[in-house]
């Protein structure tokens, strides 16, 4: 497969609203290599990369923390669900609607699926002694714990039923 079209540039951080709205702030400009081409049934593919740099709130300590969100992209443009279940596996579907797809569009759902899921500091942010575990709250830890059926167990006996 030759590539028919390759573009390469930055798309400004303001440009990516809805990126902009789940981090706290995005750090720079976004970086983005395509290169277009046919696949060999005849179909419109799409593959390259995009990377940006954005800070994101520690899970642990509630602070701002730097992350690089990077993604690999491989596209396949179609107009429909059904040709979109029939492109190869290894190319992710993207359904252009009328005569002009927005790229920007389509590079901002790819960063927002690559943000991690639940962000922290690599180095340990909050000290151990600020987690309180259950088995410290118990003043009575050697104890068996209440049963919170006990009540229905002896109503049960009461009512000479087994």
């Amino acid at each position: 497969m030759q590539c028919e079209q390759q573009l390469e540039g930055v798309v400004a951080a303001a440009e990516l609203e809805r990126l902009g709205q789940v981090v706290e702030s995005i750090d720079g400009d976004i970086n983005a290599r395509l290169s277009f081409e046919r696949g060999p049934l005849g179909h419109l593919m799409v593959s390259g990369s995009a990377d940006c740099r954005v800070k994101i709130l520690c899970q642990r300590c509630l602070q701002p923390i730097l992350k690089e969100v990077e993604t690999q992209l491989h596209w396949g443009i179609v107009w429909s669900e059904e040709q979109g279940q029939a492109l190869p596996r290894d190319l992710d579907p993207v359904i252009q609607d009328g005569d002009e797809l927005n790229l920007y569009d389509v590079l901002e759902d790819e960063l927002l699926l690559s943000l991690p899921m639940v962000a922290y500091h690599e180095d340990q942010c909050v000290a151990p002694d600020r987690f309180l575990s259950s088995d410290a709250d118990d003043p009575a830890e050697g104890e068996q714990r209440k049963n919170p059926f006990q009540v229905l167990e002896r109503l049960k006996g009461s009512s000479g039923k087994s």
